[in-house]
């Protein structure tokens, strides 16, 4: 189901204002290194706070940046079947 795109936009803004009220967050981000938004919300969200946090998002975005500019195979993985989760008789 596809979620409302008036609700995405807000809930965008309140991580943004959440990001920006966090002083590490914000002397990052006028330094120019600051990770982004939603890896820092997920940071704060994982329990981590100030540079913790920052350090924290920047692997989640390095993770992430990691993931999408793998090289290799382009062809998706062959889906599975019910019968290759069954393993086999002992």
């Amino acid at each position: 189901m596809a979620q409302d795109p008036i609700r995405a936009m807000r809930d965008r803004e309140t991580e943004k204002k959440r990001a920006r009220q966090d002083p590490a967050y914000l002397q990052a981000l006028m330094n120019g290194q600051a990770p982004s938004v939603i890896a820092f919300v997920a940071a704060l969200d994982a329990g981590h706070e100030g540079e913790e946090a920052l350090d924290a998002a920047r692997r989640i975005d390095q993770a992430a940046a990691n993931f999408f500019n793998q090289p290799g195979n382009t062809e998706p993985p062959a889906a599975s079947t019910p019968a290759d989760d069954i393993p086999p008789a002992a």
